[in-house]
């Protein structure tokens, strides 16, 4: 451990609604984790009440500039209306190629009052995301207005999403880069980025709290029972899990599959025995689906870190997943049963009926089962937050120190 003094953080995101999972959980836990720790943090985003939808991001405000979570301080930016002009325009231009730098000078025009007057004080921001909701650009130059660093911790999915023109012009504003992964950090020493990156992982809680038989009885859920946790899209692997489930049902009459996660592109399938749709459920109840399963299944084209899969490492549940390379750093052959081919640059094929058959190699090789749930369990207690929110403090200091230095 190193010697810290209290730091004021600004973090900001495009969106702060917890309970819509993913990013923003991930920034609502380490907002609290940083405030266990005595760090002042305020967060600065565009939504917290709702989730913006379509041209929303930039036309519709939050009613109050100021809001509160648990205990968290939640800043607004608010466009003002006499704006408005700029504001269609930039819905209009914002997925244009060659109108990145116009669309994000006449965002600045919008943005700049209220970006910094919310994030003035704070020692360093950091900006969770890409470029979505143009958040990270209005962070970007209050930093600079401001003269504190800027850190920007990128999430992103080489070749599939997080990398459009706006995303990566935003990143080289970056002062320090935090990477889930080596393999993040290399792309981007890859693609001539200089600033200092941090490899910072992804935290997770030492939650074992769910009650498997509590799931289960509440939905009269006899057999086997294969987990799916994640949003109802094609690019979260849910229609080939779905596919691979019916395909594994034909060995299996008794297999069961579960979807937990927000509604998506995917038309949610008709009713059938053994299948249950929950939408979007609470912590509690993800949790208790967790230890209820007997294995996770979420094969999605891509991922940053695999967060469902070191949660299901606490319960330790076997996970299938694509043999992406995030997923090869981060768990290996020994703690996850990784398919498929890369076809391209982080571009894994993988088909129906191979899931389909390591769906039901663990569920009739208990050995194996085992053997991989023990396994991940253990790679899963490096990314506990205790750990974690200490790479990421570090990672600030590092940057206040390069800060005064002027290397960065």
């Amino acid at each position: 451990m190193f010697a810290t003094r209290p730091l004021k953080i600004g973090l900001t995101i495009w969106m702060f609604k917890a309970d819509t999972g993913g990013l923003c959980k991930h920034a609502f836990d380490l907002v609290r984790e940083l405030q266990n720790l005595g760090h002042e943090v305020v967060v600065v985003t565009r939504a917290s009440t709702f989730e913006p939808k379509s041209c929303e991001y930039m036309l519709r405000n939050e009613q109050a500039p100021v809001g509160h979570l648990s205990g968290i301080q939640i800043k607004h930016l608010i466009y003002g209306r006499a704006f408005y002009p700029c504001q269609w325009l930039i819905t209009k231009l914002h997925h244009r190629r060659g109108f990145g730098g116009f669309v994000v000078w006449l965002y600045w025009l919008q943005a700049r009052s209220s970006a910094i007057r919310n994030l003035r004080g704070c020692d360093v921001i950091h900006h969770v995301g890409q470029s979505c909701g143009l958040v990270g650009y209005a962070a970007a130059r209050a930093a600079k207005v401001l003269g504190v660093p800027f850190l920007i911790q990128p999430t992103i999915h080489p070749n599939q999403a997080g990398d459009t023109s706006l995303d990566l012009r935003l990143f080289k504003l970056a002062n320090r880069l935090l990477a889930h992964t080596k393999f993040e950090e290399n792309y981007f020493r890859r693609n001539g980025y200089v600033q200092p990156v941090s490899v910072v992982g992804n935290g997770i809680s030492d939650r074992c709290d769910g009650i498997g038989q509590r799931f289960r009885s509440r939905r009269g859920i006899q057999g086997p029972l294969v987990l799916f946790l994640g949003r109802r899209e094609t690019n979260k692997g849910y229609d080939l899990a779905l596919q691979a489930w019916m395909i594994a049902k034909r060995q299996i009459p008794t297999l069961n599959f579960v979807c937990i996660g927000p509604p998506g592109a995917s038309s949610r399938p008709p009713p059938q025995l053994g299948l249950y749709d929950l939408g979007f459920c609470d912590e509690a109840t993800k949790h208790d689906a967790l230890a209820a399963c007997d294995c996770v299944c979420v094969p999605s084209l891509g991922e940053s870190f695999g967060l469902v899969f070191m949660e299901a490492g606490r319960y330790g549940k076997p996970v299938i997943a694509r043999r992406l390379p995030v997923l090869v750093e981060l768990l290996g052959d020994k703690a996850a049963l990784l398919l498929g081919r890369e076809t391209a640059f982080n571009r894994v094929e993988v088909t129906a009926d191979e899931i389909a058959a390591a769906i039901i190699r663990v569920l009739t090789d208990k050995e194996i089962a085992e053997k991989l749930g023990m396994n991940l369990e253990l790679v899963s207690g490096k990314f506990l937050w205790p750990r974690v929110v200490h790479k990421f403090i570090k990672a600030y200091f590092d940057s206040l120190g390069g800060w005064k230095s002027g290397s960065n």
